[in-house]
């Protein structure tokens, strides 16, 4: 057998190997000598990466893509970047009679990412962006030496994947619903829903980086369209940074002793009724009936009537085949608030006496018939009340508790026996671990459709599909290729 030629990657890399050996120990700079090693090892990479994708290429005259026949091959240098930097690959480009537009069999055989880059670096790209800054990202991937992209590549993929993302969702969300294991020792599931404020563009607070008063759409709008939700009004009415309510919703898991074992988390970006959050809600919920119509459902959030109307409309449609029980539980802790309140409005801020008291309603609301106790002493006390202003607390205190009470979401006496949560602290956390840490930095501010980029790939992490979502995204961009006989 021949031998192969050494190529310029191996041969440096020989060379580099002798060198260190011979180094004196008083030189070695372990700082440096980690960066050169780096550097080769990556060098070896692109010649590897160009090797392996040129074996993807085709060389026939005429290929055939989703039954059509592509011919007029013609060969064009293509650039990629790969997790060792970006390469040249000499590639073969295939046009259909009479029509402009190229297909490029090896990007497809590959599922190259938006015409450059390769899945493990889009995958890389889109988790950075879902834990971090574009700029904190770009600087971390260049400390490291790994898959280096500029700002503007970290915030320009995750977009464009989202937007993929967008065109395809109910057919990706149910591929990753079938996908999802509902925890063996799962009996109840905990349905939770609320508000966010996100930061958005607004008419006082204008885009950074835009040369134009009228700008050329992103490359993800001019490739995939426009959002398919539109965002809301760019004023907030203030000469400031608009602030929208988007949403966050959460599907919890728990075993017969009240113990979490797994959450689904899904956000969205402001929207009319929450109405693709209620959705997602929605279609998680029957997908998980559907496999275990015996699972307890706990309905849950704060006193918004919005939010309970949505969560009422998912009780109801609850199929024939579901046979677990059901509660609505209106949040303990935003309860306790309005019972604090109450107490301050009557004993005065501050004082001992209205510290035992919330704290005495707070215990006798989760005993049975408790509710009705506490709203019976919050309103035998309103005669105490010394002032206007506080009586118009006390009230409206009053009228929270009675109205969730008569909607019967305050049986925790019931649900601490069931050891159903009694709190929306699930649902609350995901307000802050989703949207908060993320968006709600100094000088940050979202479009609707960059915002909610971020919350794809973050609620996939949080939710352990982030590996299963790339899977389903990878697939979009790979295609069969046949070479024509």
């Amino acid at each position: 057998m021949a031998k192969r030629d050494e190529t310029v990657a191996e041969r440096e890399w020989r060379e580099l190997k002798a060198e260190l050996l011979d180094r004196p120990r008083e030189s070695l700079d372990l700082f440096d000598i980690e960066r050169s090693v780096q550097e080769h090892l990556s060098a070896m990479g692109r010649e590897l990466m160009t090797a392996a994708m040129k074996r993807a290429d085709s060389d026939a005259p005429e290929v055939e893509i989703d039954g059509a026949s592509w011919g007029a091959r013609g060969i064009t240098p293509g650039e990629y970047c790969t997790l060792f930097g970006w390469i040249t690959v000499e590639r073969s480009v295939y046009q259909q009679a009479g029509r402009g537009r190229v297909a490029v069999p090896m990007d497809l055989r590959l599922g190259i990412v938006e015409r450059a880059y390769t899945p493990r670096v889009a995958r890389i790209v889109t988790r950075a962006t879902a834990v971090m800054t574009d700029e904190e990202a770009a600087d971390l991937l260049e400390e490291i030496g790994t898959a280096t992209v500029s700002k503007s590549t970290i915030s320009r993929v995750p977009r464009a994947m989202a937007a993929r993302y967008e065109q395809r969702r109910p057919v990706i969300e149910a591929s990753l619903r079938s996908q999802e294991s509902i925890p063996s020792e799962a009996v109840t599931l905990q349905v939770g829903l609320d508000g966010v404020m996100v930061p958005q563009d607004g008419e006082h607070a204008k885009a950074r980086g835009r040369k134009s008063e009228e700008p050329e759409p992103p490359r993800h709008e001019r490739r995939y369209g426009p959002p398919k939700v539109a965002p809301p009004a760019k004023s907030d009415g203030t000469n400031g940074r608009s602030w929208h309510e988007g949403s966050v919703g959460t599907l919890a898991f728990f075993d017969a002793k009240g113990n979490r074992l797994h959450t689904i988390y899904h956000a969205r970006m402001p929207e009319a009724g929450k109405a693709t959050l209620v959705q997602h809600l929605r279609e998680e919920l029957m997908s998980v009936i559907a496999e275990r119509p015996d699972m307890n459902v706990v309905f849950a959030s704060d006193g918004a009537a919005p939010q309970w109307s949505s969560l009422q409309a998912m009780a109801a449609a609850l199929p024939e085949s579901f046979t677990g029980h059901t509660m609505n539980i209106v949040d303990a802790f935003h309860v306790a608030e309005y019972l604090q309140t109450a107490a301050e409005a009557i004993s005065g801020v501050g004082a001992s006496d209205a510290r035992i008291q919330s704290a005495t309603w707070r215990e006798t609301a989760k005993e049975a018939g408790g509710p009705k106790v506490v709203l019976r002493s919050m309103r035998a006390q309103r005669a105490r009340v010394p002032t206007a202003a506080r009586v118009k607390e006390l009230d409206a205190a009053i009228t929270y508790v009675d109205r969730q009470l008569k909607a019967g979401r305050m049986e925790y006496a019931e649900a601490i026996e069931r050891n159903y949560p009694i709190g929306t602290g699930i649902t609350e956390a995901a307000a802050k671990t989703v949207v908060g840490t993320r968006t709600k930095r100094a000088g940050a501010r979202f479009s609707q459709h960059g915002g909610q980029a971020v919350m794809l790939f973050r609620t996939a992490l949080l939710s352990n599909r982030f590996e299963a979502l790339h899977r389903q995204l990878g697939d979009t961009y790979a295609k069969p290729v046949r070479e024509a006989a």
